[in-house]
């Protein structure tokens, strides 16, 4: 084991150091383990050559994951001395990295939902015509949760022009999120008509941002519990991303017990958090859609659950590792990279309406859930502009999209399923949207395209995609 008594000692000494109102346990020499107040928490680092037969350890012992680094092979832990123990009886080694318990918490720069809140009112009150401010909804504890539309003309629904999200903060203690929502909105409320190609976004598209979904339990993070994840529902709290129904309780990926981080709820879409996102979701109908997490510098992108993979996996991967390269992070899904993850959004926005989602893990295990803003904040923003800006880039590029109409008459109820040309199965199947609008992302290939109603083909059309999205309306 490469943790020792002395370092452990040592670290607990600095603590002191922080506080003279928490008195320090003694190290129990019998066994060689450090002891801590119940209710301090320490990282801890686990080497893993193979992290699977690892992962599963620690869900089956409702251990805190923190993160990982893929670079050193480490699977960072958040636990306490119970935890500590659990751990050491599995003959699993660790490395106390910090001492959790006892320190500050995150820099006050950071924002929390009434900052959070005001940021959106004055960006609105300072931009009239590119905003539109919006509560998509009700926390457990009755706050709003904002989303902010930025378009040319944002009073106007124009379901013409492609939708994008940009989303941050389910899991409540990863401050930085919010910092890259924020960063958008600056960049390109401050850029409109000052930089060609944000003016060209802002002008062509519908760019949603959604500052900061998980509200209450971020205010749980600032005045009661700096290391909580979850909502604040009942107290005990529900883990939002393991909540929705795609995948929900299907493959370990998540907790039935209330107490674990990863919690999922006693039923799918059991909390209203969930249930305001599916709605905005089903009504904005983006094309993409990012939900920015820390930590372990990763994208991934459905489906959690081993060994699936999304009916349109090549044009998945392959957006997601484009920003992966970018933004020099790892891509993949998450039972690839990781461990199985069940009733998470990206899947569910997938697997309900084809939007395709990814997950973008801020940062590396070095600055950790709450780096100093000073030193990291804008070195994080700046980094992932690349990966934002590279969706709406990717907007304009082969697919196609267009309207279906009959009788001149929007067909609100329809579906689009595609085929690879010559092929007599579809290869998926898209919802459109009650617009009668559709998007489809595609590589470069010929397609056949069957729109359907009431189960019925009514209409088929070939196309050949090329580099750029075309326009395609059925009108019959």
């Amino acid at each position: 084991m490469f943790s020792n008594l002395k370092k452990v000692s040592t670290i607990l000494a600095a603590a002191m150091m922080l506080t003279s109102s928490i008195a320090i346990a003694s190290p129990n020499h019998a066994n060689h383990n450090p002891i801590f107040q119940k209710d301090w928490k320490f990282i801890a680092s686990i080497k893993a050559k193979v992290f699977k037969p690892v992962f599963e350890k620690l869900h089956h012992l409702e251990i805190d994951i923190a993160g990982v680094n893929m670079k050193t092979n480490e699977i960072d832990v958040l636990i306490n001395d119970y935890d500590y123990k659990n751990l050491v009886k599995e003959g699993i080694e660790l490395k106390i990295r910090e001492v959790k318990g006892i320190s500050k918490g995150p820099d006050e720069e950071y924002r929390n939902p009434e900052e959070i809140e005001q940021l959106t009112l004055d960006f609105a009150n300072k931009f009239p015509n590119l905003t539109k401010r919006i509560s998509i909804g009700k926390s457990v504890e009755g706050r709003d949760i904002w989303a902010v539309k930025i378009s040319d003309n944002a009073d106007i629904d124009e379901s013409s022009e492609p939708a994008v999200l940009f989303n941050s903060m389910h899991h409540a203690r990863e401050v930085m999120g919010p910092e890259v929502a924020i960063d958008i909105m600056e960049t390109l409320l401050s850029g409109y008509g000052n930089d060609t190609q944000i003016t060209k976004w802002v002008d062509s598209y519908e760019i949603w941002v959604m500052p900061m979904f998980n509200v209450d339990g971020n205010n749980k993070m600032w005045t009661k519990d700096k290391w909580w994840r979850k909502n604040n529902q009942g107290g005990y709290g529900v883990d939002l991303n393991r909540n929705y129904p795609s995948g929900w309780n299907k493959c370990n990926g998540s907790s039935g017990w209330r107490s674990s981080q990863t919690y999922r709820g006693p039923d799918p879409a059991s909390e209203p958090e969930t249930q305001a996102m599916m709605n905005f979701i089903a009504n904005v109908r983006p094309v993409f859609d990012i939900s920015y997490h820390s930590y372990s510098e990763l994208v991934i992108y459905p489906f959690g659950c081993s060994p699936e993979r999304t009916p349109t996996q090549e044009v998945v991967e392959k957006i997601g590792k484009e920003i992966g390269k970018k933004l020099n992070y790892t891509a993949g899904t998450a039972w690839e990279l990781l461990y199985n993850a069940d009733g998470g959004d990206i899947d569910w926005m997938y697997d309900a309406y084809q939007v395709i989602p990814f997950v973008i893990e801020l940062n590396s295990n070095k600055e950790g859930f709450q780096p100093s803003y000073a030193k990291w904040r804008d070195k994080t923003v700046i980094k992932n502009r690349a990966g934002w800006q590279h969706l709406l880039t990717r907007l304009e590029e082969s697919g196609v999209r267009g309207q279906f109409t009959m009788n001149k008459a929007i067909v609100s109820d329809f579906k689009v399923e595609i085929l690879n040309s010559g092929q007599t199965e579809s290869f998926q199947s898209y919802v459109g949207h009650k617009t009668g609008m559709y998007h489809l992302v595609l590589n470069p290939g010929d397609y056949d395209l069957h729109f359907v109603v009431a189960d019925k083909i009514i209409a088929k059309e070939r196309i050949s995609i090329g580099a750029k999205l075309q326009t395609l309306d059925i009108s019959l």
